[in-house]
């Protein structure tokens, strides 16, 4: 649940504001072991928002053993020379790590707005151009979600805020759980205005629990995730709505489109 708080701004979903600017939008994905997700998932997102022109995909392999780079190189290939898509590759990570792979994902992008969307999430057409529209509502110190109680993995902010005013996921967070709601809360607290986009552009592939954490240390998410909420209140009661300060974060080495090495 997202934190409760009388001064906790939420948008009352009314379109007040022009359509002035486009913002470039990068959907960030991270993936360990869901090549079977992707080949749903993204060919079909990038259709979905072909309406929009500033938008790219980074797709963060996590050391992924399961084919992934190979089936890139081979079917995805024209969406990387268009532009559309980035697909960076790490050989460093031995398990999953939520908050550390989409703090690298984010780094990699290039978009004013940065949003997670996870390897069995659909975005549904038009949700760039959608995310614009609620964007120009709120140029800055915004947090893009679902609703105001369920993110469905989908969250989005501007790069720069998510960077310097939040200092990105917290790499203290472990394993599975409560990574994207600690990123909104800390937003939410620091007075940033909560904007709801919609349940519509919300659709995913059925994932079970087991399965989430297949390519984790702990394969007991509920634990895991306790741990997490726990942690995350008793920084939040400390005042600390900025993370990972004092120390380098999203650090990888990666190689870009199959070309390109760089030290994160």
């Amino acid at each position: 649940m997202i934190v409760h708080d009388k001064k906790v701004a939420i948008w009352d979903g009314q379109f007040t504001k022009p359509l002035r600017q486009q913002f470039s939008i990068s959907f960030c994905t991270t993936c360990m072991g869901r090549l079977h997700d992707l080949r749903q998932t993204l060919a079909q997102n990038i259709a979905d928002n072909a309406d929009y022109p500033a938008v790219e995909f980074v797709l963060l392999d996590y050391h992924s053993q399961d084919g992934l780079e190979t089936w890139v190189k081979e079917s995805m290939r024209p969406h990387i020379e268009s532009g559309r898509l980035v697909y960076a590759r790490t050989t460093e990570p031995q398990a999953y790590e939520m908050a550390h792979s989409r703090n690298v994902a984010f780094k990699l992008a290039s978009g004013d707005i940065v949003c997670n969307l996870d390897a069995d999430n659909w975005t549904g057409p038009g949700f760039a151009s959608a995310l614009n529209r609620v964007a120009n509502e709120q140029p800055e110190r915004a947090v893009f979600t679902k609703s105001r109680q369920r993110l469905r993995g989908r969250v989005a902010m501007y790069k720069q805020e998510w960077e310097e005013l939040l200092g990105g996921y917290d790499e203290d967070f472990r394993n599975y759980g409560h990574d994207d709601r600690d990123l909104v809360n800390r937003a939410l607290l620091q007075g940033f205005k909560l904007m709801c986009f919609g349940g519509q552009y919300v659709s995913r592939i059925k994932t079970s629990g087991p399965e989430k954490v297949a390519h984790m240390k702990s394969k007991d998410w509920r634990k895991s995730e306790v741990a997490n909420q726990l942690l995350s209140a008793e920084k939040i009661e400390r005042g600390q709505l900025r993370c990972n300060v004092g120390r380098r974060w999203g650090v990888a080495n990666v190689r870009k489109n199959f070309t390109e090495d760089l030290a994160l």
